[in-house]
C-alpha cells in the first residue's frame, strides 16, 4: 500500500510539471517516511510516527537548509495524502521551516590583522620569478585597499585609474547605479602608485589600459573578477593558517569605525543602502565578542 501512495505521488507531482530533479526527491523522501513508519511500527499510530520522523530528521541533519528541503517534501506528500483521504488530519506545526540562523561575523583580531597586512608583502620579497613578484604585489594591493577602505569585492572589482584624483587625494568608488567619492589616504595611494608602476613594467604592451586589477594566465591583461578576489583571500588563509575573507577583513575596518565615532553616515561610507543595515551589522560583531 505504502508503495501505491508513493507512485500516486509521483503521477501527482508530474502532473504539477515539477522538474524531474524535484520529483525524484520528494518521492524518496516520501519513500523514506514510510519505511521509517513500517520498521518503527507507527502505521497504527501515524500522528506519533509523523512526530518522531521528525524529530529524527532535526537530529540526522545539522542545516537549516538540509532540514527544511526535507520538510518541504513531507509537507507536499502529506498534503496530497490528506487530499486523496489517504490520512486523517495531521499537526502541521511539526512541519514548520527551521529559522535559518545568520552567518557569524567575526573581526580579525589586532595580531591577525598585522598578519594579513604583512603577509603579501613577504611573498614579494622572497618571490622568485617576476610574475611571482607582481601577483604578490597586486595580492597586497587588494588587500591594503579593502583593509583600509572597506569596501566590497563587486565594488573592488570595478575600480580604475580614472577614479583616483591625486590633488584631492579622494576615489571614486563605482556601485550598481552610482558611486560614492572616498577619502584617498597617502600610504594607500603609495601602495596603488607603487602597484601601477611594476603593472607597467609587467604589462608594458598594457601601459594605456585603466582597469586597476588584472589576472595573469589565460586571463592575461584582463580585468580580475570577484571570483579572483575570493581566490586572493583563500591563498592568503593557506598562507597564514587562519580563515581570512573580503568580508571579515571588511567588517574588521568598520568595527574600527563604529567604536571610533569617527562619522554620523558611515552607512554611506561602507556603501550600505539604510544605516539600519550598519547597525544590525555592528550589533552581531558585539555579539560575537562576548
Amino acid at each position: 500500500m505504502a508503495n501505491h501512495y508513493t507512485e500516486a505521488f509521483r503521477a501527482f507531482l508530474q502532473g504539477l510539471n515539477k522538474s524531474r530533479h524535484t520529483i525524484k526527491q520528494y518521492v524518496n523522501d516520501a519513500k523514506q517516511f514510510e519505511k521509517f513508519l513500517d520498521e518503527e511500527s507507527y502505521r497504527e499510530n501515524f500522528s506519533a510516527g509523523l512526530k518522531a520522523y521528525i524529530d529524527q530528521l532535526h537530529t540526522k541533519y545539522n542545516t537549516a537548509n538540509s532540514i527544511n528541503r526535507k520538510l518541504a517534501a513531507m509537507r507536499s506528500y502529506l498534503e496530497f495524502l490528506y487530499s486523496r483521504k489517504y490520512i486523517k488530519a495531521y499537526d502541521e506545526s511539526v512541519l514548520e521551516p527551521v529559522a535559518k540562523q545568520k552567518p557569524k561575523l567575526s573581526a580579525l583580531t589586532d595580531k591577525e590583522l598585522r598578519g594579513v597586512l604583512n603577509c603579501w608583502h613577504q611573498m614579494y620579497e622572497i618571490a622568485e620569478t617576476d610574475e611571482n613578484a607582481w601577483l604578490a604585489m597586486r595580492n597586497l594591493a587588494i588587500t591594503y585597499t579593502i583593509a583600509i577602505l572597506g569596501i566590497k569585492p563587486a565594488e573592488l572589482v570595478k575600480m580604475k585609474w580614472s577614479h583616483i584624483n591625486e590633488e584631492e587625494m579622494n576615489i571614486k568608488i563605482m556601485e550598481r547605479l552610482s558611486y560614492r567619492t572616498l577619502e584617498l589616504p597617502a600610504d594607500l595611494l603609495a601602495v596603488l602608485l607603487q602597484y601601477k608602476q611594476e603593472t607597467e613594467l609587467f604589462f608594458p604592451q598594457l601601459e594605456a589600459v585603466d582597469e586597476m586589477w588584472l589576472g595573469v594566465g589565460n586571463k592575461l591583461g584582463e580585468p580580475i573578477t570577484v571570483k579572483t578576489v575570493e581566490r586572493v583571500f583563500l591563498q592568503l588563509s593557506k598562507l597564514l593558517g587562519f580563515k581570512v575573507t573580503c568580508t571579515n577583513l571588511r567588517y574588521t575596518v568598520i568595527e574600527t569605525y563604529m567604536k571610533q565615532q569617527k562619522d554620523e553616515e558611515l552607512f554611506a561610507k561602507f556603501g550600505y543602502a539604510r544605516k539600519g543595515v550598519l547597525i544590525e551589522r555592528h550589533k552581531r560583531l558585539l555579539k560575537e565578542e562576548q
